[in-house]
């Protein structure tokens, strides 16, 4: 392959022409050698595919740093081959998996996957398995370096200090807020109709009726019942603990009885149980929500508010021991943003239907209780209590205090992996290609002079 001048050029119209080789075999190169782990031009083609993909600039700046992220990656791996450091196969497995129903929900199904690919799941599965197997291998050595690295409040201080006020940035209007929530209940009749049904499949089932076309002609679970009901190779906790409970109390091939979850009712037929993993077909059931049910579900929140605001109950209180929203029962109601883990939102990242409610209300002001559907489809009301809301401002260390302990964290963590990656390279055989020499890395992976 004939060198290229510049960094794109060579991952763009080098990796071009060995697309377009007349034999229509693709030519690939090691670009990069970490103690023996090579990185491939493919490999950074990949990654830049994937940035390009994201809607992101490909400039030779973004090559040079996704080339030292791959670095890192081998160097990573290496030190854990080292150490003896390699996730369990039923984690390998069990994560393989939950990418696999991510594609074929993305993809409209099993049957799409596999013509998208050209090959089997299983196929599928085999090609994916060493790249999960790396990444988790990388997950864990990453946790090993930064575990147990915590900041104090002098070094918040400390760092917060080290940042030159014209430097300080502007923090958007933020909220925060609590909740109480009840879901809908179906009525008992309802209840007894719904078990009634399953239980009846699960007869058929038991007298030699083909589960798949149960699964297929009744089951309620989209995410598997194109599947015949099969859910695939599954770690113990992923599922609610009552499915889990069942499935580990079954033999293969076994059929369970009828059992309730959050979800509905089900049965279940083991197919293969594998240590703490294992892949079982089920048919689901779900009882209707009727305006009626609705109705109480709203007067439950109102009351409850009611007693809330006349001073009988405590929010927090009530959250925790009446609300149904697991997330936050165990933080009194209040509402954690999911990317940072905060008990501050930005009013930009609410989502409208949490906005129009939120923007309306006072500190401390509690709303009327309003009606949501539950990201797995349950129908529920819900009230919210607003605990602050600041205006836009500068950062500071009284209303940012906790966004400013991550950023000193987030240092103290880079530190630390920068040390630790400083130490290695000075015992390992490192070598990048020629071509890579004018790239800027944060890490000397490039010899120096002379060497």
């Amino acid at each position: 392959m004939s060198r290229c001048s510049s960094l794109l050029a060579l991952l763009v119209f080098c990796w071009g022409s060995s697309m377009a080789q007349p034999t229509g075999q693709f030519i690939d190169g090691v670009i990069a050698n970490v103690g023996g782990r090579v990185v491939l031009y493919s490999d950074l083609a990949t990654r830049l595919e994937q940035a390009r993909n994201a809607g992101e600039r490909i400039s030779d700046d973004m090559a040079c740093n996704e080339l030292e992220g791959l670095l890192y990656e081998k160097l990573l791996l290496e030190q854990a081959r080292i150490d003896s450091v390699y996730p369990e196969e039923a984690r390998v497995e069990g994560e393989l998996d939950r990418r696999i129903r991510v594609f074929e929900q993305q993809l409209g199904g099993p049957e799409a996957l596999e013509k998208f690919y050209g090959k089997s799941i299983k196929e599928i599965k085999a090609d994916f398995h060493d790249a999960i197997a790396d990444q988790l291998q990388v997950g864990m050595m990453q946790e090993q370096l930064t575990s147990g690295l915590r900041v104090t409040p002098k070094e918040v201080e400390k760092f917060f200090k080290e940042i030159p006020v014209d430097s300080l940035p502007f923090i958007n209007a933020e909220v925060e807020f609590a909740m109480i929530l009840r879901k809908a209940r179906p009525s008992e009749a309802e209840d007894r109709r719904v078990r009634r049904k399953c239980e009846e499949l699960r007869e058929r089932a038991v007298k030699g009726e083909d589960f798949c076309v149960l699964a297929t002609l009744y089951s309620e679970d989209p995410g598997s019942k194109d599947k015949c009901g099969e859910l695939g190779m599954v770690p113990q906790g992923v599922m609610v603990p009552e499915f889990d409970a069942v499935a580990m109390s079954l033999k293969d091939g076994e059929i369970s009885q009828v059992f309730k979850t959050t979800f509905g009712y089900h049965f279940m037929q083991m197919i293969e149980r594998r240590g703490e993993q294992y892949n079982a077909r089920h048919v689901l059931v779900q009882a209707q929500i009727g305006s009626a049910d609705l109705k109480l579900a709203k007067n439950y929140v109102d009351s409850v508010a009611a007693l809330v605001r006349d001073g009988i109950l405590e929010f927090g209180k009530a959250a925790a021991e009446l609300s149904d929203d697991e997330e936050s029962q165990s933080t009194n109601g209040v509402m954690l943003e999911p990317n940072t883990g905060s008990t501050k939102w930005a009013i930009g990242d609410l989502d409208q239907q949490t906005f129009f409610v939120v923007d309306k209300l006072k500190t401390a002001q509690i709303s009327e209780a309003q009606a949501v559907t539950q990201p797995d489809g349950t129908q529920a009301y819900r009230v919210i209590r607003l605990t602050s809301r600041s205006e836009p401002h500068r950062m500071n260390l009284k209303d940012d205090y906790e966004l400013i302990r991550q950023a000193a964290e987030g240092r103290k963590r880079q530190k630390a992996v920068d040390d630790w990656v400083k130490d290695h390279l000075a015992n390992i055989y490192v070598r990048v290609l020629d071509d890579y020499a004018g790239c800027t890395f944060q890490h000397p992976w490039l010899p120096k002079a002379g060497q």
